[in-house]
């Protein structure tokens, strides 16, 4: 029988996903900038009738890092819609796989944590991978949207580390962050449209609403995941994300990945698997 962490993770996978679609056929008629404000703006509603519902409060405290959190989140949102709207929607989610190489090198320089012994090859793997997914050699495949990506992913993993910080100091629940993730994105979002705004119709509105719910409880699945589940298994299943992204692709845009992308995709889930794995051992060994 499965675990029930590792349904609620494939279920927040999936909706992720769902999400993404959803950004791309916004894409073809609106720019990334008004996504982002649109999707912000109606987390903050949904969030804050549930923090009022169940008397969730502000804590008040580590604000810097809190709005530090935000800003980098909200850049790391607005850069992947971007992404999203010029590269196959496999590919990009193959890309922000990285996150969590760049949350392994910085948790060394920012938290002080070992990097896990013979990480030589993997990280070969994982840079010949995202080369192959990049192919600067080829001038139809080498993008600024895939630059975009891979910046990304940089800063969702600077606010992974954050929000690290942030529980060790205590004091704070995941609705305050989720919150000042989604005011910032709604300030970057508004940044991201000057000049080319358009009142959006009943089906971008409907998108637009699509996005903000979807995402908000793909936020809660993945949470409830890690919560009900190992950490290790919970993170190898949300890579089921990159198989509904390539299928929605193909399906809904035609989209056909190339078979350097695969074997870049290989390369990079499969380094980053084993980085996973032996991070969490030198964890456990550490901790006894």
């Amino acid at each position: 029988m499965l675990n029930r962490g590792l349904i609620l993770a494939v279920g927040a996978a999936l909706s992720f996903s769902i999400m993404n679609i959803m950004v791309k056929s916004l894409s073809f008629s609106m720019g990334s900038g008004e996504i982002v404000f649109g999707r912000s703006v109606i987390g903050i509603i949904v969030l804050l009738f549930i923090m009022k519902e169940f008397d969730i409060k502000f804590s008040n405290k580590d604000i810097p890092a809190l709005v530090f959190r935000g800003a980098v989140g909200g850049m790391s949102m607005f850069l992947i819609f971007i992404a999203i709207s010029g590269m196959h929607l496999g590919d990009v989610a193959i890309l922000q796989q990285l996150s969590a190489i760049f949350v392994l090198f910085l948790s060394a320089v920012w938290l002080k944590e070992k990097i896990p012994p013979k990480t030589f090859l993997p990280l070969l793997a994982i840079g010949a991978g995202t080369m192959l997914l990049l192919r600067p050699w080829e001038y139809n495949s080498f993008s600024i949207y895939a630059i975009l990506a891979v910046f990304s992913a940089f800063l969702a993993a600077l606010a992974y580390i954050t929000i690290h910080k942030l529980f060790e100091g205590g004091g704070h629940n995941s609705w305050e962050i989720v919150f000042y993730f989604l005011f910032c994105s709604m300030l970057i979002g508004i940044a991201g449209m000057a000049g080319n705004y358009h009142s959006p119709d009943t089906k971008e509105m409907f998108l637009l609403a699509g996005i903000g719910i979807v995402s908000l409880l793909a936020q809660a699945l993945m949470t409830q995941a890690y919560g009900s589940a190992n950490a290790v298994l919970v993170s190898f299943v949300l890579y089921t994300g990159i198989f509904f992204n390539a299928l929605w692709g193909y399906l809904f845009f035609g989209e056909i990945m190339h078979f350097l992308s695969v074997m870049g995709g290989v390369f990079i889930i499969g380094g980053s698997m084993y980085l996973t794995m032996a991070k969490k051992k030198l964890s456990i060994k550490r901790n006894k």
